[in-house]
């Protein structure tokens, strides 16, 4: 988990500074990370390419690639894990968006890989090629396959977070599936185009584009499709939303869409380039950053209204863009009771939950240190025994000196 050091002025001396470090379970790879070790987004590119950014989008730095092969999709989980996929059957997986290593379960070389999406639950789907789905529960390691029940190119995937799963396809096909996608029922968007992108925007409402301008929004969780107008006629590659309702579509010719009414209707947005955008992806208060063409990163600080772009030495065609998942906790309330024990509250600021699991055993939640030096740890079970810690959730607590 990202920490914050919150300065702590009215206690004595002894106490100047409280920082959090939240560890959530036990993982070596989060115990071994700091913070500032982790980027805040991840791009992946043709040529395996992978670039990351640790100052909010603004500027990026090139990771270290196990691949050459074209990186086609990455996502984060709420470990801080990635999961990237891509052409002859690629996936990739890093513990801290920083180090990768090839864990390519062995898919012929035919196999194009072009998107991956993440659950709650700790569950990975990726889909491509031929029709292909493929299933991981163990963070990305091992894949097992699903039946998709198509044989067409599949491009697209995504989850509500609550049991439903959405994959888009090719010629308007849409799969929805409700058992972790295993199954998959099909059907269609209504327009014939290519569903290029899919998102969930809660409450059973979903969007997906495509093609000249195509756009779809679901009402039922994706069963039944109604085609909306966007006013454009350049293919749209990309779509995010976020948890204010804010809706994102990026495309050709810098193409920038946005919606303030889960996809009903769409505004045209002054992107600053006229280079081809082929992914968006939504971070926390507001932002927004899209990625494309010959190396393009842009980012936004207002839900997606006005836009910058973001400094880059990479010039690689930018195929999509992951924001790190890690629930921000932080330590937002420290007093003395008159006791003189320490009343702190403990806040979530998103963009994840804890993972489920992490209330379901014993482990370490949080540590907290005085002046750099170990101070105490809690546990999940003593911080949080109402799990109240979704984002905008706080815990509070009373610890004696």
């Amino acid at each position: 988990m990202r920490s914050k050091h919150v300065p702590w002025t009215s206690l004595p001396s002894a106490a100047v500074m409280l920082s959090a470090a939240v560890m959530a379970w036990p993982s070596p790879s989060l115990a071994q990370a700091g913070p500032g070790h982790r980027p805040d987004f991840v791009a992946v590119a043709r040529g395996g390419a992978i670039i990351q950014s640790f100052d909010g989008g603004d500027t990026w730095s090139a990771a270290s690639s196990p691949t050459t092969a074209y990186i086609n999709g990455v996502v984060s989980d709420n470990r801080g894990r990635f999961v990237a996929v891509g052409a002859r059957g690629t996936v990739l997986v890093s513990e801290n968006g920083t180090t990768w290593r090839d864990v390519s379960p062995g898919l012929d070389a035919e196999t194009i890989l072009n998107a991956v999406a993440w659950d709650d639950d700790g569950r990975f789907v990726m889909v491509g090629s031929q029709g292909v789905v493929y299933v991981s529960v163990d963070g990305g390691i091992t894949w097992q396959a699903g039946d998709s029940g198509v044989d067409e190119t599949l491009l697209s995937v995504a989850t509500d977070r609550a049991g439903t799963w959405i994959v888009g396809g090719v010629q308007g096909i849409v799969l929805r599936s409700t058992d972790g996608g295993e199954d998959w029922q099909a059907g269609t968007l209504g327009h014939g185009e290519h569903a290029n992108d899919v998102a969930a925007l809660g409450n059973d409402r979903w969007v997906a584009v495509g093609p000249q301008g195509s756009a779809a929004v679901s009402q039922d969780g994706g069963r039944s499709w109604a085609v909306v107008e966007t006013g454009v006629d350049v293919a749209l590659e990309g779509v995010a939303a976020d948890s204010t309702g804010v809706v994102l579509a990026v495309g050709w010719q810098g193409s920038v869409l946005r919606s303030d009414d889960g996809g009903s209707s769409w505004s045209v947005v002054e992107s600053g380039t006229t280079r081809r955008l082929a992914g968006v992806t939504d971070g926390p208060d507001g932002q927004f950053v899209a990625v494309g063409w010959s190396g393009t990163a842009l980012r936004s600080a207002d839900w997606g209204r006005t836009w910058s772009e973001a400094s880059s030495d990479v010039r690689k065609v930018l195929q999509e863009v992951a924001y790190n998942r890690l629930p921000d906790l932080a330590v937002t309330r420290l007093a003395l009771d008159e006791r003189c024990r320490v009343v702190t509250e403990v806040r979530n600021g998103g963009p994840a939950t804890l993972p489920v699991d992490a209330w379901n055993r014993p482990g370490t939640i949080l540590r907290l240190s005085r002046d750099g030096e170990p101070w105490t740890e809690l546990d999940l079970a003593t911080l949080d025994p109402d799990r109240v810690l979704r984002p905008g959730g706080a815990a509070g607590l009373t610890l004696s000196m």
